[in-house]
């Protein structure tokens, strides 16, 4: 066995939470311990991809209970040097062995000697359980592993490439529990088909899905004797199981022996409070449920869950009973018990109970119609709320704690919605005002709140007014542990205030209120923990914050995706940016949700951005923004406005003092006024920023007219879709019966005609009134039974301008002709981004997106393989790395472009970075099921064909391919 790692690639999405707990302290003996197809030896094989140093792998084997070979082979499995990392993973073949002692006594004594070692097993150790000397054990356990939804958008975006809307993935992760083997085998029963095929086979995972049967069956309940099996199905009926509730069902016997050894045996069986009380894993009980129903028929099986009912009902459990009851079927019993918990059913929205009962029953009852309600709150979907509250209300009446609950949410709501009223009857009504206007008013109003809510406020407030000292001094205080959603946007605050003071430790805390946020069923505040990190400006954080940005455009969470583009321009306003365009989404955004004082800080970062980009009129926004932060009583925007006019001020000297003066009694950090006075000169403007109108579908859709953006917030939205439609195919017409497949393809063919022509002509009068037609009379044009945007001729358009030079440099044919280099140039820096990804998995987007993204991959390969051999202009190593790093980014599974980064890198004698792009490639090989040996021989540029690409597998990874990489982790 070799004494190093050989770089096994690690298939899967890289989570850097679970990276980081386990670099909490590195000289600590590490454990990943979680049941079968967890994920544990992805993980350990992800973070030995991270390690610079050698890297020693041990899979165990049943032999290595004698100890004499246990010794002898993790002598052999040693990593060469003192500074490396020894992974034994598989621990639990050996378990309760003398093997097993021996090897955990080696291990702690080689990271007392300072090498990293990190042990993956499905069961705790009891000797590490018995022995003080393990107490300081770093452990990540299933709930860690566990993919929550938005790593499950992002395995089934950037891993998979098989995107699903956001209600598919929340649905899929829930009915998963986040289990990894369950994703992997759900991708497998699905890879290649299409979107609604995908839905589909989400809305149909249940109970004895085929996805984990057979994998259950053999990795969990052939392990346990017949006894322990029963006692699995029986008590199957519980979601929270505890010695009493099962003994009472059962008639008898030991429930607490039981389950401590099914939590034990990691049966997919946890405890979070000592013993108290368990949960099965939720695939494991859909799976049990359905042998409940095997095993006793379909009215035993029901008989039973009412018999569990009754059980709970008596302890007093009401919730948890009527979810019994509605696996029985009696419905008289269900609205009994939602009657008794009142409020409670609505406190976690509408998941607990969505896949249990009917919707006409939802509909029916009021107290689900406002869990309903409640679970768009907490999804951030505040518009879409309050009808159902209305609802709500009117089917409780007037009067009782249901209707006053309904009454209470929806002022509450309102008052966050565009022109809602100001009302201050909750803590988030004082919050909200913060937001309009003179933030620092608020700061002193809010001390008759009490506890953690005047913390809150208070620092909220402190921070929109850019007080970031004096926030972070009034989140030094204790907040209670029970304080719940207060106490975790406590702490949220706490990391931003933080991370604008750069402390390093402050997005590991962002990252814990995410995962806490999640487990509270908190979505809109656990997408605001993942896009706050980003104001510390690395680069992999600032693409996480643009991923929530889309993510709350697709969800209709518009205060979510203003405040995550807020912490994104901010951050890049400390480096140099933003762009123009990014800064005016973001004013655009502001004032869409009423926010004065957001509005104030946006129009100041969109002046700081013209002024650096050197347009011609910055100085009009400098007076802007500056005035808009005066009126609207935010110092720190105007401290920002003030510093973004510093370069054209007559008298530099004196205006750089008065800021300075400015910002120290508006308490901004030093460090950012200091960047906000040290202009980067942005380069020469390009060809598109000089045309009157631009069009861009490429990274996001954009129409400005002489550098403004549109507002299209006057449409309804199927128009603004025929809109984008239209402009991703500028200048070319389009069927109508396309638009009516794309946008209506359920309705009724004459409806649907009817509703597309409302649009067109909605549109029509919207385009007219505010755009340019140049020549013609309008943009909007018909061509028989097909409609076309056409653009006037001094109008750029990205998708246009990228098609052309495409086609232009086809026609000249050589790729060693110059102009055809200039044409493909052209192409790729025209490619900004993914076609329209607003409309996320939309199947009329989706072929376009793929194709342009391809070509856009294609064009950038050729740039590299020309500067590689020599005919391009600017040729060398460096060029060609860099568009073939280029090429990559836009098409990870691109074959020619990764063999073309190594070549190039290998050319200018970077060893380290040709390396690592060996790794990430074959980390894309190993998350396709490919073999990655073939790497290790990667051709010379000369042979490689310029539009290659990794062909994707029929079928999963053989046993032969898996066999060569035994001693490492498992494919």
């Amino acid at each position: 066995m070799p004494t190093e790692w050989a770089g096994h690639p690690a298939p899967g999405l890289v989570r850097s939470r679970l990276i980081t707990s386990l670099n909490a302290r590195p000289r600590s003996l590490g454990l990943v311990v979680a049941p079968a197809g967890s994920g544990k030896t992805t993980l350990l094989a992800q973070y030995a991809a991270t390690v610079p140093g050698p890297v020693g792998w041990l899979r165990t084997v049943p032999s290595d209970a004698g100890p004499a070979q246990a010794l002898a082979r993790l002598d052999a499995a040693l990593p060469d040097g003192e500074r490396g990392l020894l992974i034994l993973d598989d621990l639990h073949l050996v378990e309760g062995s003398t093997g097993e002692s021996v090897l955990l006594d080696r291990a702690l004594a080689l990271t007392r000697d300072g090498l990293r070692v990190l042990v993956g097993t499905r069961r705790t150790p009891s000797v590490i359980l018995a022995r003080h000397e393990f107490s300081d054990s770093i452990v990540v356990d299933a709930d860690q592993l566990r993919f929550r939804t938005w790593e499950v958008e992002r395995l089934l975006r950037d891993v998979y490439r098989e995107p699903l809307p956001a209600d598919d993935v929340a649905a899929l992760a829930r009915r998963l529990g986040g289990w990894a083997a369950g994703l992997k085998l759900y991708h497998l029963s699905t890879r290649g088909q299409p979107l609604p095929d995908r839905r589909r086979a989400v809305a149909a995972l249940g109970a004895r899905s085929a996805l984990s049967r057979d994998y259950l069956t053999r990795t969990v309940l052939a392990e346990l004797v017949p006894s322990l099996r029963r006692f699995l199905v029986r008590t199957c009926v519980f979601e929270t199981l505890t010695a009493e509730r099962c003994d009472r069902l059962l008639g008898g016997g030991d429930g607490q022996a039981a389950l401590e050894e099914l939590e034990r045996r990691q049966a997919f069986t946890v405890s979070h409070d000592g013993g108290r009380s368990f949960t099965y894993h939720e695939v494991l009980r859909a799976h049990l449920i359905a042998a409940l129903t095997e095993d006793l028929g379909e009215a035993g099986a029901r008989a039973w869950h009412a018999r569990a009912g009754r059980v709970l009902a008596e302890e007093g459990a009401a919730l948890e009973a009527a979810r019994c009851f509605a696996r029985a079927q009696r419905w008289p019993d269900v609205h009994r018990l939602l009657d008794a918990a009142g409020t409670a059913v609505a406190a976690r929205g509408l998941d607990p109970w969505s896949d249990l009962l009917p919707a006409w029953f939802i509909a029916e009852d009021p107290w689900l119609v406002l869990a309903d309600a409640q679970h768009r709150i907490n999804e951030g979907q505040l518009a879409a709320a309050v009808p159902l509250l209305r609802r709500a209300e009117a089917m409780f009446g007037a009067a009782g704690p249901g209707a006053d609950r309904c009454r209470q949410l929806r002022a509450a709501v309102t008052a966050w919605l565009p022109d809602g009223p100001n009302w201050r009857g909750h803590w988030s009504g004082w919050l909200r005002t913060a937001t309009r206007r003179h933030p620092v008013v608020v700061v002193g109003e809010a001390e008759r709140l009490t506890g953690a809510e005047d913390t809150l406020v208070r620092a909220a407030a402190l921070l929109l007014a850019g007080h970031a000292t004096e926030a972070l001094r009034v989140l030094d205080r204790p907040v209670p542990a029970d304080a719940g959603p207060v106490g975790l946007a406590c702490r949220l605050l706490r990391a931003a205030a933080a991370l604008t003071g750069g402390d390093p430790h402050a997005s590991a805390a962002a990252a814990a209120v995410g995962l806490d946020a999640d487990q509270a069923g908190l979505p809109w505040l656990a997408r605001l923990a993942r896009a706050v990190p980003a104001l510390g400006g690395a680069e992999a954080d600032l693409k996480e914050a643009a991923a929530v940005v889309e993510e709350c455009d697709r969800l209709g969470d518009r205060w979510g995706a203003l405040l995550t583009a807020g912490c994104a321009a901010l951050a890049r306003s400390l480096r140099g940016g933003p762009e123009v365009d990014e800064a005016g989404r973001l004013l655009d955004r502001a004032r869409a949700v009423d926010s004065g004082a957001l509005v104030a800080w946006a129009q100041a970062l969109l002046a700081l951005a013209a002024v650096r980009a050197r347009l011609p009129d910055a100085e009009v926004e400098v007076r802007r923004a500056e005035g808009t932060a005066r009126a609207a009583g935010v110092p720190g925007a105007r401290v920002l406005a003030l510093a973004a006019g510093v370069p054209a001020a007559p008298d530099r000297r004196s205006a750089l003092s008065a800021v300075r003066a400015v910002a120290e009694q508006a308490g901004l950090p030093r460090a950012a006024v200091a960047a906000w006075l040290t202009p980067e000169p942005r380069p020469a403007r390009s060809a598109p920023d000089s045309a009157p109108l631009t069009v861009r579908c490429l990274g996001g859709f954009r129409v400005c007219l002489h550098g403004e953006p549109l507002n299209w917030s006057p449409l309804r939205p199927r128009a603004r879709a025929v809109a984008r439609i239209l402009a991703m195919y500028a200048g070319r017409p389009v069927h109508r019966d396309r638009l009516l497949g794309a946008l209506w393809p359920d309705t009724d063919p004459a409806a649907a005609t009817r509703t597309l022509h409302v649009a067109l002509s909605s549109l029509r009068r919207f385009l007219d009134t505010r755009l340019p037609a140049g020549e013609r009379e309008t943009l909007l044009h018909r061509d028989g039974d097909a409609y076309l945007l056409a653009l006037p001729s001094d109008a750029w358009c990205d998708v246009t301008e990228f098609r052309r030079a495409l086609e232009r440099a086809s026609r000249r044919g050589s790729s060693r002709d110059p102009r055809a280099l200039d044409d493909l140039r052209t192409a790729v820096a025209a490619y900004g981004g993914e076609l329209l990804p607003e409309d996320g998995p939309a199947e009329w987007v989706v072929a376009e997106r793929e194709t342009l993204r391809r070509q856009a991959a294609d064009a950038a390969a050729r740039l590299a393989e020309a500067a590689l051999r020599g005919v391009d202009g600017a040729t060398g190593a460096e060029p060609a790395a860099a568009m073939a790093a280029r090429c990559v980014e836009i098409d990870p599974c691109h074959d020619a472009g990764w063999r073309l980064l190594i070549a190039a890198h290998d050319r200018a004698g970077n060893a380290a970075a040709a390396e690592h792009a060996r790794r990430r490639y074959a980390d894309v090989l190993v998350s396709l099921g490919l073999d990655p040996s073939p790497i290790a021989g990667t051709p010379p540029a000369a042979t490689v064909s310029a539009d290659r690409r990794i062909p994707l597998p029929r079928s999963p990874r053989t046993a032969s391919v898996r066999g060569r990489t035994s001693n490492g982790p498992p494919a």
